[in-house]
């Protein structure tokens, strides 16, 4: 796949990097550092910040799939970016005042045991913007083909900041309320250093270009930004929502639970988020070009490579989810399940491909507004029927309900539509490989140190499952990876 290959496997190391740190900081130092309830504060601020700052966008990320018509070097790509800021900024106002509008509402959720989240709710203002203002120049970026930068930033280098913060809080050297400022800087970071890089480059040129603006251009950009308010505010609805929903049912103890069970799941996405950040402007590319080809062959290969590389972290992780309880605190047992139903709607969601992408870039993009906004609709519905029933496990059951009626119907339409059928009979293949594989390695007894036990069957599933992929060459870009890996491997060992 080219340029998508070569991004994908770079972006990749860096998130599974951040993987690495998470992992450690979320398993092995927050639930010892922090109380359920000081965890779910985290949580639920990440989330609020996350979604407020999508809204704040008012749709403007949906320009990206016009932005080959601004894309000029030379006049610093007519203003965009100028734009994107404008709109932002704009953005950035309204929710400040919703914020002050909404305050006693949000935090008097559960009476008492949301206490801690109305001590800090003002941080949600910087968290906003800095977030805000972050997606603004990683969407910059990534239309200029820098798809690392932001995903390095995002998932490494503030990660370490906080791991940093636990480990000295570890030491009874910070408070809470000083972790908790420490933490905002934390997250402050990686927008300052994201800007810094773009103005290193020459890039970060905010500066207008009207006379581009002609009366096309202006009125398809209106539309986009009206169309993007749905399909870019939904997914994070869809995505967040839970969280809420447990805090105000259950309380900030239950979502720190969630969101630790929550943090662990969501390794599955990590290939695929590679893979959207870079196919997207290639596919866009490919759309202004009208070359349904290369798109039903990335969309092909998206899939069948996210299958097997997402099949292997579930399993990964489901086939060790006794020992993986064994390093938490007791407390934080109950979210066994919610590792298990979140991500298998991971996996559903990973399984078909770019199919998101092709949709939202394409002439239906509208129609994708509309998928997105019932979807919001059935995740609201489903998280209110089944929270009360499962409590938090149902909160994940919704998710992955939702993440199976989205991307069935998204699959649907492209095969009708477009006539692009990204499945093979290598997909099954793939998948009885990975059931049987993880049988398999399940009849193993269970071993008296954890740490021996997981080792051993992680290493036993990646070579049943990895082995037969690769004999099997269910995946031409898999099998040039395993490859590499090993021809590096016999290199080393000469």
């Amino acid at each position: 796949m080219g340029i998508i290959q070569q991004q994908t496997v770079k972006g990749s190391v860096y998130s599974y990097l951040g993987v690495f740190i998470g992992f450690f900081t979320t398993f092995l130092i927050m639930p010892h550092v922090l109380t359920p309830e000081q965890v779910g504060l985290t949580g639920i601020l990440s989330s609020f910040s996350i979604m407020t700052a999508q809204f704040s966008i008012l749709g403007f990320n949906a320009t990206a799939r016009i932005f080959p018509f601004f894309r000029n070097e030379k006049e610093n790509h007519n203003g965009y970016l100028f734009l994107a800021c404008a709109v932002a900024f704009v953005g950035f106002i309204l929710f400040c005042i919703v914020a002050f509008l909404i305050k006693d509402q949000v935090v008097s959720q559960k009476g008492s045991e949301n206490e801690l989240f109305k001590d800090y709710y003002w941080c949600l203002i910087p968290l906003t913007f800095f977030t805000l203002f972050f997606n603004v120049f990683d969407l910059y970026a990534r239309m200029l083909y820098d798809t690392t930068t932001g995903r390095v930033l995002n998932e490494f280098t503030k990660r370490i900041f906080i791991l940093v913060t636990l480990l000295v809080a570890s030491f009874k050297l910070l408070d809470f309320n000083q972790f908790m400022w420490i933490w905002l800087i934390a997250n402050i970071i990686p927008t300052t250093i994201i800007a810094y890089r773009l103005y290193s480059r020459k890039q970060l040129v905010i500066r207008p270009n009207f006379h581009f603006l002609k009366r096309p251009i202006k009125s398809q950009l209106v539309h986009l930004c009206v169309f993007g308010i749905l399909t870019g505010s939904a997914p994070y609805i869809i995505q967040n929502v839970d969280k809420f929903m447990v805090t105000e049912s259950h309380g900030l103890n239950s979502t720190g639970v969630y969101q630790i069970a929550f943090n662990f799941a969501i390794i599955i996405t990590l290939p695929a988020r590679s893979l959207y950040s870079i196919a997207y402007t290639v596919i866009s590319e490919a759309w202004k070009d009208n070359n349904l080809d290369s798109i039903l062959s990335i969309y092909k290969k998206s899939c069948i490579n996210q299958i097997i590389s997402s099949l292997f972290l579930f399993m990964l992780i489901w086939i060790n989810i006794d020992n993986i309880y064994k390093v938490l605190p007791p407390e934080y047992a109950e979210g066994r399940y919610v590792i298990f139903f979140i991500g298998l709607g991971n996996l559903i969601d990973s399984a078909t491909g770019v199919n998101g992408v092709i949709l939202s870039t394409s002439r239906y993009y509208k129609l994708d507004s509309f998928f997105y906004l019932v979807l919001a609709g059935v995740t609201i519905g489903a998280n209110m029927i089944f929270i009360p029933i499962f409590g938090i496990t149902g909160a994940a059951i919704a998710s992955a309900l939702t993440y199976a009626i989205f991307n069935l119907s998204r699959y649907l339409f492209i095969l009708f539509v477009f006539k692009l059928q990204p499945f093979t009979v290598k997909t099954p293949v793939a998948i009885l490989i990975g059931i049987a594989s993880y049988y398999v390695v399940n009849f193993i007894p269970v071993m008296p140190n954890f740490i021996v036990d997981g080792f051993t069957r992680s290493i036993l599933i990646t070579i049943l499952f990895g082995g037969a992929v690769y004999y099997l060459r269910l995946s031409e870009d898999i099998n040039a990876l395993i490859k590499e890996a090993l021809s590096r491997f016999k290199s080393n060992r000469q």
